[in-house]
């Protein structure tokens, strides 16, 4: 809750901060963990998280302003999330790493191109949210199982990271990621690992990679990363934006991040959207900042990411110098809130027609499935959709039986 008598610009200052340093600390070791499974370098990831950071600052403060509206911007972890799933650690080489990059491209013109035709946006709208969730929450099985595993097998390492998590859940939940990390780096320290930084700059610098443009990775990442991306951050941000009356120039937002993805993405850089859960940071009553100045707010937030974006390679050189089951604990832990809400949403309704295709798309999601060479994303969302239309078909068939019985009575 805001100090009573605090300015309207110091708690726009502290709305917008927070909002940037919860979307950050929460999930960049989520991005971390997609750049090293597709086979990044460390000057890679780290590369990719400066443009994405400067791409999220940039396009916060241009939207915000221009719309006077707390319209914030972030990557998409859900996207991430889906696609470290998808790929096994040291699965990936450069090959991949081009292949997605130019997968990214193609999520940024789709992007595009949901903002300029209005029937690809509403065709998107028409896919049932909880098929997309359970896809996304039968990709995140694995990688939240982990500090459960790592417990078992390394408890020194994981236990400590486990436990402050714990109680920073109890004592600030918003912070419990961030916390996580911190304590993360506790155990670094402890067991630094010198020979894993050698070479490493902690200056911000950029590592082009060549984009390589292949109908498998438009398939497998380019199609689920733009469905996932869609259906858990720019309809839920747009949704939350409605919900505290501001008015989303859609089209700008939707060109305009996915100019930006696309452009970022031979850098390393991930797709990014519309802000949802942290949205609520900026746009929410709770900062006690005036309704027509919380664009302010957002403002500070874009400021907020292009600095952090600064230190980014200094955060990878922690990440790298950490044991293998430390980032795994993390990681998985900064995915438990991911996993929760997708599992809610998917099972949200409890009508057969949507607990049973949620059920199948949740189950091939989480096969890690390829047939044909399709990945599990696709398959999993086509389950799920064949599996709904069966049982809306036989439903109607019912209804019609009936009705036909009734006429004849």
């Amino acid at each position: 809750m805001p100090k009573p008598g605090a300015s309207q610009s110091s708690l726009s200052a502290i709305a917008g901060i927070t909002t940037g340093l919860v979307g950050f600390l929460s999930s960049f070791v989520i991005v971390i963990a997609m750049m090293q499974n597709l086979g990044a370098t460390d000057g890679q990831i780290a590369s990719g998280l400066l443009v994405v950071c400067f791409a999220i600052g940039i396009t916060t403060l241009f939207l915000s302003y221009t719309s006077k509206a707390p319209i914030t911007i972030a990557w998409s972890t859900p996207g991430a999330a889906l696609i470290a799933g998808a790929f096994a650690a040291g699965e990936g080489d450069s090959e991949m790493l081009a292949r997605a990059m130019g997968a990214f491209i193609v999520a940024g013109i789709l992007l595009i191109a949901t903002g300029l035709i209005k029937p690809l946006a509403a065709l998107v709208s028409r896919i049932p949210s909880e098929i997309a969730q359970a896809m996304l929450a039968g990709f995140l099985l694995a990688y939240c199982t982990e500090p459960i595993l790592v417990l078992a097998s390394e408890p020194w390492l994981a236990g400590p990271v486990i436990v402050v998590w714990l109680l920073a859940l109890w004592l600030a939940p918003r912070w419990a990621i961030p916390a996580a990390f911190v304590a993360s780096c506790v155990v670094i320290a402890l067991n630094f690992n010198s020979e894993a930084v050698e070479g490493i700059s902690i200056l911000p610098h950029l590592e082009f990679v060549m984009p390589s443009i292949d109908g498998a990775a438009i398939v497998n990442i380019a199609l689920p990363l733009y469905l996932v991306t869609m259906a858990s951050q720019n309809l839920p941000g747009l949704a939350i934006l409605k919900a505290y009356h501001y008015k989303l120039p859609w089209k700008r937002s939707m060109v305009t991040t996915g100019f930006m993805s696309s452009i970022i993405a031979p850098f390393g850089g991930l797709t990014i959207n519309l802000a949802a859960i942290s949205a609520a940071l900026s746009a929410g009553s709770e900062s006690g900042v005036e309704h027509l100045k919380r664009w302010r707010s957002a403002m500070w937030s874009g400021y907020t990411y292009i600095t952090i974006g600064l230190f980014c390679s200094a955060v990878v050189v922690i990440i790298s110098a950490a044991p293998s089951e430390v980032f795994g604990t993390l990681a998985g832990l900064a995915l438990v809130g991911t996993f929760a809400g997708s599992v809610a949403g998917a099972w949200k309704n409890p009508a057969e027609h949507s607990r049973m295709p949620a059920a199948v798309t949740f189950i091939i999601a989480a096969s890690g499935v390829t047939i044909l060479g399709i990945g599990a994303a696709i398959w999993s969302i086509a389950g799920g959709l064949i599996v709904r239309g069966i049982i809306l078909a036989r439903k109607q068939a019912q209804e019609d039986k009936a009705e036909t019985h009734a006429e004849h009575q």
